[in-house]
C-alpha cells in the first residue's frame, strides 16, 4: 500500500483522518496525498421568510483560506515523518474526487464520517456513502466520535 488519499474537510474528524492516514503510510512505507475539496459557499437569496439558500462556486478568498489550512495539515504530517503531498479541488463532486484518486493510483482512501440523522441521510445522502459505493480501492471510514466503555 503505497498511496493513501486522505480526504480532509477541516471538520472535527479531520485530525482523526490524518492520524489514520499517517499510521497506514508509516506501516507500509507509503505516502499520503492530502485531498481537499473546497466547498461551495451558501448565499441566501433575499425573498422574505422563505428565502432559499443557493450554493455558489467558492470565492478566491475561500480557496486561498482553505489552501492555507491544508498547508498547515501537510506541515504537521511532514513534521511527524510522513511523505506527503497535497491537492485542492475547487469542483466538489464525488466523481471528480474519484478521478483524482484514480490519477494518483490510490491504494487506500481515508475519509471521515459525519453523523447525521437518518432523515438527513435519506434525503440528502452522504459524500462518504457515495465514495464507498464508487471507489476503485479500499476505503477506511473514520467515525467522528467513538463510543467509550466504562
Amino acid at each position: 500500500m503505497k498511496t493513501i488519499i486522505a480526504l480532509v474537510d477541516f471538520s472535527d474528524v479531520a485530525s482523526k483522518v490524518l492520524e489514520q492516514a499517517a499510521e497506514q503510510a508509516k506501516a507500509f512505507d507509503g505516502r499520503v496525498i492530502l485531498l481537499h475539496v473546497v466547498p461551495k459557499e451558501p448565499v441566501v437569496m433575499g425573498f422574505g421568510l422563505a428565502s432559499p439558500m443557493v450554493l455558489e462556486a467558492p470565492t478566491d478568498l475561500g480557496i486561498e483560506t482553505d489552501l492555507k489550512r491544508l498547508e498547515v495539515l501537510r506541515d504537521s504530517l511532514i513534521a511527524s515523518g510522513v511523505n506527503v503531498l497535497m491537492e485542492q479541488l475547487t469542483e466538489g463532486t464525488v466523481e471528480r474526487l474519484l478521478q483524482e484518486c484514480r490519477m494518483w493510483q490510490a491504494d487506500l482512501i481515508v475519509i471521515g464520517s459525519h453523523h447525521h440523522s437518518t432523515v438527513y441521510n435519506w434525503f440528502i445522502g452522504t459524500f462518504t456513502a457515495e465514495v464507498l459505493k464508487s471507489a476503485d480501492c479500499p476505503v477506511l471510514v473514520v467515525p467522528a466520535q467513538t463510543e467509550t466503555s466504562d
